[in-house]
């Protein structure tokens, strides 16, 4: 009886664990998903910690060295786990900001090759080893799977597969139900839903699901982004600027507004219409509340009537007049320019 206790005990400790918090340091915090799994976040930014015995694999950096070398110290320290691995699971940085730090612990690093591209040419630190679809690491007796299956929230994301947890972090090709749009800037917004329909194909047993950013949740979150970039009730229409517009604000942007005020850099405009054009388009928004970013030169809009004019034809004939739900306007690049990007279309 005393045995039968004392396992009755232990197994409603292990319980009430998971789930449970583990405050890293102010910023970094754990959260114990199974026996051998945590979530690491800093910040909104979620990565993954697969501990099996005394062997360890870590998905996704924080977003600073400090808090890299803190989650690393933790493995070898309080668990007393060699880290076999560490996977960058995408080119930005709230994924490899701390990657320097990995390296200069001397952990073997792995992404897909089309990251190491990217961050070659962009003069960031490269992972050391890369794959091109598909990859396995041994962690202990239990193998990860690292898999490519297209272009979403960036041309190189990846997801991370613990078959024997049932458990997949999608990194930022997986919303969480708050998230819709989110740094879009790297964004191929036109494959992402068939990404996702991938991804739901090899892993839609999963039991937990770790997006990018935000509340982890299960296989639901891999349906919610297939709809999210595929429904139009929901979803998207892209309409991309071919040429880069002169980004002197007195040019770029023009406001009429109820009430013009400045919060923390971020403009906020009432009852406004605002005017944005380049050398072929002209775009008029009107709404109850835009939010303007003089730095990004982004617009951001809850609702309201959009209309574009296409100026290179005869009389700057409109090309879109809708309703939408969700706005965005951003500059991409010098090529692109700028985004247009539309939610819940009338």
């Amino acid at each position: 009886m005393k045995k039968i206790t004392a396992i009755l005990i232990f197994v409603l400790f292990t319980i009430n664990l998971i789930g449970q918090s583990i405050n890293v340091s102010d910023k970094l915090i754990l959260t114990k998903l199974t026996d051998k799994t945590y979530i690491h976040t800093c910040q909104n930014n979620n990565g993954l910690v697969f501990i099996n015995g005394d062997k360890a694999l870590i998905v996704s950096t924080p977003d600073s060295d400090m808090e890299t070398q803190n989650l690393i110290d933790w493995v070898i320290n309080d668990q007393k786990a060699d880290i076999v691995g560490y996977v960058i699971d995408r080119w930005h940085p709230d994924a490899m900001e701390g990657l320097d730090i990995v390296h200069k612990n001397q952990i073997e690093t792995y992404s897909n090759k089309l990251t190491q591209q990217i961050t070659e040419d962009k003069g960031l630190p490269v992972p050391k080893n890369g794959f091109d679809t598909k990859l396995g690491i041994l962690v202990g007796n239990d193998s990860v799977i690292c898999h490519y299956l297209g272009e979403s929230h960036t041309k190189d994301g990846i997801v991370v597969w613990i078959p024997n947890e049932k458990i997949l972090f999608g990194g930022n090709g997986i919303r969480n139900y708050n998230g819709w749009i989110g740094n879009i800037a790297d964004a191929n917004l036109n494959d992402w839903s068939e990404t996702a329909k991938q991804v739901k194909n090899h892993y839609g047993s999963a039991e937990i699901v770790v997006p990018g950013h935000g509340k982890h949740g299960g296989a639901e979150l891999i349906d919610y982004t297939i709809d999210l970039y595929q429904d139009k009730n929901t979803a998207i229409e892209i309409i991309e600027f071919l040429k880069t517009p002169d980004f002197d604000d007195n040019n770029f942007l023009t406001v009429q507004a109820e009430s013009d005020s400045t919060e923390k850099e971020l403009r906020i405009l009432t009852n406004a219409k605002v005017t944005v054009q380049d050398s072929t388009k002209y775009v008029e928004i009107e709404s109850p509340l835009i939010k303007y970013q003089p730095d990004k030169k982004r617009i951001d809009s809850e609702s309201g009537r959009v209309i574009i004019y296409d100026k290179t034809l005869e009389g700057g004939k409109i090309r879109t007049d809708v309703q939408y739900k969700k706005l965005i306007l951003i500059k991409i690049d010098d090529s692109v320019g700028l985004r247009v990007i539309l939610k819940g279309i009338e």
